[in-house]
C-alpha cells in the first residue's frame, strides 16, 4: 500500500486521529480501484482531498463551517465573507500545495463528469486511466507535505507512487479470482493475462 505512512502518523488529538483515519480508509479504497475503476478511484481520491482541507482547517482553526465543498476550500466567489475565508485557508499552505490540491479537483471534476466531459482526444477508459495515475501521483506529493508540516516527519520525502506497491488482487479480488487462485498451477492466469485476455495480446 502505497498511504500506509499516513495511518502510521503519531497522533495526540482523537479528533485528528480520526480525521486522519477517514482520509488513509478513503486512499486505501482508492488503490483497491486503481485497476478495476480508475473513474471511481479518481472520485474517491477527490473525497480524500476534501478530506485533507477538513485536516488543515482543524489544525490550523481556520474555521470553515462543516459540511464546506472541495471548492469552498480552494475557490473564490463573489461573497467577500467567503474569500477572505478562502484567502486565510491559502494562507497556511504553500503555493505548491495550494496548486496540488487544485489539480486533485480538477481530474477528480473529470471522473465525476465521465463521458460527459470533454475525450480530450482519448478513449473513455484512458481518460479516466489517465485522471487515476496523475491523481495518486499528486496525492502522494500532498499526504507527504501534509505529513512534513503536520506531523513533522522528515522520513517521507523520498516516497513516489508505485503500482508495484498497489493492493495484490487477494486483497479485494472477486469470488472469481479467488476461486482462480485455487486453481492447479497450469491454469493460473497472470495478472497481465487477466488484462488482455488468455492469448496475452493488446488490440
Amino acid at each position: 500500500m502505497n498511504f500506509n505512512f499516513v495511518k502510521e502518523s503519531v497522533i495526540g488529538d482523537d479528533v485528528l486521529r480520526g480525521m486522519y483515519d477517514s482520509a488513509a480508509a478513503q486512499l486505501a479504497r482508492a488503490e483497491e480501484l486503481y485497476r478495476q475503476s480508475p473513474q471511481e478511484c479518481g472520485m474517491l481520491l477527490r473525497d480524500a482531498a476534501k478530506q485533507i482541507c477538513l485536516i488543515y482547517n482543524y489544525y490550523y482553526q481556520v474555521g470553515y463551517p462543516e459540511g464546506t465543498s472541495l471548492e469552498g476550500f480552494l475557490c473564490y466567489s463573489d461573497d467577500d465573507r467567503h474569500n477572505s475565508m478562502v484567502s486565510l485557508f491559502l494562507s497556511v499552505l504553500r503555493k505548491e500545495q495550494r496548486d496540488r490540491l487544485n489539480r486533485l479537483r480538477v481530474y477528480g471534476d473529470d471522473c465525476i463528469l465521465g463521458r460527459e466531459a470533454p475525450d480530450q482526444g482519448m478513449t473513455f477508459e484512458d481518460r479516466m486511466t489517465k485522471n487515476a495515475r496523475r491523481m495518486m501521483e499528486t496525492m502522494m506529493e500532498v499526504t507527504k507535505d501534509m505529513c512534513r508540516r503536520i506531523n513533522k516527519r522528515e522520513d517521507v520525502s523520498d516516497r513516489i507512487f508505485s503500482e508495484e506497491l498497489l493492493p495484490e488482487s487477494g486483497e479485494c479480488a472477486s469470488e472469481a479470482d479467488r476461486d482462480m487462485s485455487d486453481a492447479e498451477p497450469s491454469k493460473r492466469k497472470s495478472w497481465l493475462g487477466r488484462l488482455f485476455g488468455a492469448s496475452g495480446k493488446t488490440e
